[in-house]
This record gives C-alpha cells, structure tokens and sequence, in this order.
C-alpha cells in the first residue's frame, strides 16, 4: 500500500546555472522551478537517482547528470526494491548554493518495524514529554519511570549569534546594488541556513528516537506564539523549535501507527502533584515540586508523570 509522502535533500557538488530554465516566480527571493519524473515510451523514467555508474547523482530531464554530496545509497535501494516511485523534483537556489529536493511516494513502514495494536481497553504504555529550556526534554511513564532526558541541545542560534550580528553589519555596510552586498547577503544567508540545518538534524534524532520506541505519547499544547511576547526568553524559545518538535513527532507516530495525545492547554501539568494536590505558588523559578502533603519531585519528572498519567 502506498501511503508516505517523502522529500529527499541532496546539494549540487558544484555552483552552475542550470541553462535558461524558467522559475516559478518573475522576481522570487528563493528561485526554484519543479520537473516532473515522466515514463518514456521505453519504460524509462525521467528523474534516475544514480544513474551512468555515478551512486552519488541525480539525472534531470533536460539538463543530464548532476553529481551531489549526499549519500543516495537508501533511496536507490528502495528504488531497486519498488517500494518507491518518484513523482517530481524540485531545484532550488538557497544561500548561494543549489538543492536538489526529489518528492518520491514510498510504502508504508514493514509490520516489523510498526507498533503493534492495543487492545481497547488497554490503558498503558503511555509517555509523557515534558519540553523546556534549561532542559529540553524529559520523558517518564505514569509510574513515574523516567524514559529520557537530555539536558544539552545544540542550541544553534545562541552558538551562532556572534557570527550572525558580524555578519548583518558587513551586510550593512555594503553599498546597495552592488557585487560585493550580493555576497554579503549570500553569506548571512548560509548562516542562517546551517543554524537551521543544526536544529532540525537535533530535532530529527530526538523525534525517531521516542517514535521507534514508544508507540504513546502525551505532548503539551503549548502556545508557543504567544510565549515568545516574553523579550527575556524569545530568543531562547525560537532556539528550541518546539513546533518543529511536535510536528515530526506527529508524522513519525503515523507512519509506525503509534499515537500522539495533545495534553489541554489549561491543564496545570506542573502545579499537580501525585495525590492531585495543587501548589499554586508555584514560579518558573521553582525547579523542585513541593505538595503540602510533603511529596518532593523534580520539576520536568512531575511534569511528564502527570501528562502520561
């Protein structure tokens, strides 16, 4: 059964123009333009990943054999096995450089590699993830086993933001129109694209971690637009991708047939406490739960037991 939808990244080994290929747009800030992967009369197909003895290419009708950086070894295996079609690529230019996106339809995940299917009244198994800043992520079971934790994210921006404001002033001191501000901007672009680039790999091994071994979760909905009014931690709350986090962890849970639970947003998961007493002084300074019935537990810990309980 065919039933994912993915999109394949690689980057041109070398900088070209692609002839007089037409864009999608006149005055784009982002030039791109989308090729469809036609069957000849012979049975070939238009867009061939590997193609001419080359592994790491892909061949465009119209253009030829584009050699890339990334490694096509798992989509070539897939091809090979017809488990997957490509339906249509799409070239962009990105921070001064080209990328190749090729959108294949593939088949669902092997029975083997899928959660099984709970019976229905069964009530275990579930995770909650608890996400924040000083931590980003703590995962415990409702019987206040912990799952993961990780304490040090890449936090690219923050790594990045000496270089950034180095960069941005360069930009602004170049002349408009110019040669060299093109190159200003080329090189501020590509800043932002690795920074990018950083934080969605983190978000990527962290969401296949918790999708492969875990087939409920219990997420917060946290409003994240509105978190970021705060000037003292906008930064800090951009850095983390929080939405990024729940949108990969929706997807993935699909595709293994497993289940995300979105918690409500007005159910105080931090001021809760085991006995379903409430301690509303609590700051987000208090990195310790304390009950009046004198149960003691680490902030994240309480957090993610109430949202699996």
């Amino acid at each position: 059964m065919i039933g994912r939808h993915l999109r394949c990244l690689f980057k041109s080994t070398r900088r070209t123009t692609y002839g007089d290929r037409r864009f999608k747009r006149k005055n784009s800030t982002t030039p791109s333009f989308r090729l469809r992967s036609k069957i000849s009369k012979s049975g070939r197909a238009g867009i061939r990943i590997g193609d001419n003895g080359i592994p790491r290419s892909v061949t465009l009708p119209g253009i030829g054999t584009i050699r890339v950086r990334e490694d096509t070894r798992h989509l070539r295996r897939m091809l090979a096995n017809q488990r997957t079609k490509i339906l249509y690529t799409t070239v962009t230019f990105r921070a001064g450089r080209w990328q190749l996106s090729v959108t294949i339809e593939a088949a669902d995940f092997h029975p083997a590699v899928r959660h099984r299917l709970r019976a229905a009244d069964d009530d275990t198994g579930w995770v909650g993830v608890d996400l924040g800043l000083s931590n980003f992520l703590f995962a415990a079971t409702a019987d206040s086993t912990k799952v993961a934790r990780i304490d040090n994210p890449p936090k690219p921006l923050a790594a990045g933001l000496r270089q950034q404001r180095w960069l941005a002033k360069s930009l602004s001191r170049k002349q408009k129109g110019s040669r060299n501000r093109k190159d200003a901007a080329a090189r501020l672009a590509q800043h932002h694209h690795h920074v990018a680039n950083v934080r969605r790999h983190f978000l990527h091994q962290v969401t296949n971690t918790l999708a492969k071994t875990h087939d409920r979760l219990v997420l917060e909905d946290l409003n994240v637009a509105g978190m970021l009014g705060n000037h003292h931690l906008a930064q800090a709350i951009g850095d983390a991708g929080w939405a990024d986090f729940a949108r990969l962890v929706r997807y993935k849970q699909q595709w293994r047939s497993g289940t995300v639970v979105t918690a409500d947003r007005w159910y105080a998961s931090s001021k809760r406490s085991a006995c379903t007493g409430m301690n509303t002084q609590l700051t987000l300074s208090d990195r310790v739960f304390t009950c009046e019935c004198g149960f003691r537990a680490d902030r994240d810990h309480n957090v993610a037991v109430n949202l699996a309980v």
